[in-house]
């Protein structure tokens, strides 16, 4: 017997359960694209049914991406569901900090090309 597949309207009540308050872009996205709310909770389940990352580490993970690129809703929202999780703020903490430093260090990666440049007019022996 083929087993039922949860409602939009209860995946969003599941998510909104997990939170402790409504997914804002899920429910709007729900009124746009509603096939993509199975979806988002299918890859959420997946990510954290992987065996080898422990719960805690994925949690830490996406608050440090998210704030790596800027989101502030999905670090509030990752921060929300840590916490939820038994993650501490201590953690939370550092992985925010740790985010911050890898996010910084590739300026340098990233001017790498210009530095050798410099590099090579000073060992030239040109003046700027």
């Amino acid at each position: 017997m083929e087993q039922s597949r949860p409602s939009v309207e209860e995946i969003l009540r599941a998510m909104a359960d997990n939170l402790g308050e409504e997914p804002r872009p899920m429910v709007l996205m729900s009124r746009v694209v509603p096939e993509w709310v199975p979806r988002q909770a299918q890859e959420r389940k997946f990510v954290f049914d992987l065996p080898n990352v422990p719960a805690k580490y994925k949690h830490l993970i996406m608050i440090a991406v998210a704030s790596a690129v800027n989101s502030h809703m999905c670090t509030e929202t990752f921060v929300k569901l840590a916490h939820r999780a038994g993650v501490t703020d201590a953690e939370i903490g550092e992985a925010i900090l740790a985010a911050r430093f890898a996010l910084a260090s590739t300026v340098f990666a990233t001017a790498s090309d210009g530095l050798e440049h410099l590099v090579s007019r000073v060992e030239a022996g040109e003046r700027a």
